[in-house]
């Protein structure tokens, strides 16, 4: 939103006079653990960070559907004060340059459907735009008073659905006001929210415009979504508790969508240990419901239906070895209705999730999915593998299947190295992912292209310090 990315030059001029009015000689007394004797020396403990990130994605559709490839690099740096008196100010910010791209600004010539992973490497809403894609991320004052902290302003959030998803060039920042307490082995957060510049853009949108940024699928009905620009609400407030002793984990999440939706999640996990292996079961569900009449009065124009109440369900059994780690996961979706929640404010984290893919947006889901994760030769070197059998409604049932997504399996491999020594701080990942229909005669190329019957593959290469 326009409106917000201007009104960000303001932000940062109050930020600005803040910081200089907590750390001015008249004002600022001595740190209890600074032996700085002005504000140059003070500022100087603070914390730089600097991010490299290069990036190389193609996805290879069925026959003569498009293919995509592009390259994009990017930097960014960030400053994170040290202590005054419990106050921090920090801000960090970021470029992404386009080097190369192949049709991912082109319509697919057979079903004029258009580019849905490489995008979202850049913005996605202009176009245009390939060499100066920069934005101010985060920007923000917190007070930590023992294992209390408060943070106000743009910041990042990280919860089981509303989250930075960062499986692109940069992640979501969320602005507004975050708490977080922990206490032995409990740990509670509270934030309202309304505000994020969203993965694959640049600007920032309020949280009613950032409904439809990403395709927004079809309604109950069958016809096209219309919500983007039509939905009303003043944000979102989260609260969660987690808990863990090394045996038992827990952690209970509420989303509350002012005037949208209201979600909850819980999630529990169980340790042992059974000779030299080590084992873990765990469950976890969620249940949504309408607020309101779901974000707008106008059925075709509202978010989820007055009459939507959502149930889903996911269990795991995992085993330990000292290099390896198998587990076997299932994720359902009940019958009567669609599990909802906005892609552009995170990525799900159930136990069956593998990349490249979400459940969000369907209703009678059946996920089960098989994961193996190795350190074969050091613990630098890690390699993850996951297999899927996901069921899900047919493509013409518009009610449980919003964006007419065929069912499908999903095959996907992971690896990672860490570099050390000199090139601490660097590290590579390539990541591969194969996503055949299960009945790939019945499919219409149109629910075809980037959906199933494709590989996506990755390469990163990341350096932090």
């Amino acid at each position: 939103m326009k409106a917000l990315k201007s009104s960000s030059f303001l932000f940062v001029f109050v930020f600005l006079i803040f910081t200089n009015t907590l750390f001015s000689k008249d004002s600022m007394l001595e740190n209890d653990s600074s032996t700085a004797q002005n504000l140059g020396e003070h500022l100087k403990q603070g914390r730089f960070s600097f991010h490299h990130r290069t990036f190389y994605m193609q996805t290879i559709n069925k026959g003569l559907l498009m293919d995509y490839s592009t390259l994009a690099t990017g930097a960014g740096i960030g400053y994170f004060s040290p202590s005054w008196k419990g106050f921090h100010v920090g801000f960090s910010g970021f470029f992404v340059f386009q080097l190369f791209q192949q049709n991912i600004y082109k319509p697919d010539p057979i079903t004029s459907n258009v580019n849905r992973y490489e995008i979202v490497l850049y913005d996605m809403n202009d176009t245009e735009n390939r060499r100066d894609l920069d934005r101010l991320e985060e920007l923000y004052v917190s007070y930590e008073h023992r294992k209390s902290r408060l943070v106000y302003g743009r910041h990042k959030f990280q919860s089981p659905l509303l989250n930075e998803q960062d499986n692109r060039m940069r992640p979501n920042i969320f602005n507004g006001i975050q708490f977080h307490h922990k206490a032995k082995n409990w740990q509670a957060h509270a934030a309202w929210l309304n505000a994020v510049t969203i993965r694959g853009t640049v600007d920032w949108y309020s949280i009613s415009s950032s409904y439809g940024v990403y395709p927004f699928g079809r309604n109950p009905q069958g016809t096209p979504s219309d919500y983007k620009g039509n939905i009303k609400s003043a944000g979102i407030g989260v609260t969660g508790f987690s808990y863990d002793n090394h045996v038992w984990k827990m952690q209970v999440w509420n989303y509350f969508n002012e005037n949208v939706f209201n979600l909850s999640f819980v999630q529990m996990e169980k340790k042992w240990n059974k000779g030299p292996l080590k084992w873990e079961i765990g469950g976890q569900g969620l249940f949504q419901t309408a607020l309101n009449h779901g974000g707008n009065p106008n059925p075709e124009k509202t978010y989820i239906q007055p009459s939507e109440q959502s149930v889903a369900y996911g269990a795991k059994i995992q085993v330990n070895s000292k290099k390896n780690t198998f587990s076997l996961n299932y994720f359902g979706i009940a019958s009567n209705v669609r599990f909802l929640f906005p892609r552009e404010w995170g990525r799900e984290q159930f136990f069956a999730s593998l990349p490249r893919e979400r459940f969000e947006g369907n209703g009678n889901l059946n996920a089960y999915t098989l994961k193996w994760k190795s350190t074969p030769f050091s613990p630098q070197l890690s390699a993850q593998f996951g297999a899927s059998v996901v069921q899900v409604a047919n493509i013409d049932n518009a009610a449980f299947n919003k964006y007419g997504l065929p069912s499908y399996y999903h095959f996907s491999a992971d690896f990672a190295y860490a570099f050390k020594g000199y090139l601490t701080g660097f590290n590579i990942r390539l990541l591969t992912v194969f996503k055949p229909s299960q009945n790939p005669a019945a499919v219409p190329d149109v629910y075809r292209i980037n959906r199933v019957d494709l590989w996506n593959l990755n390469l990163v290469l990341n350096y932090d310090f």
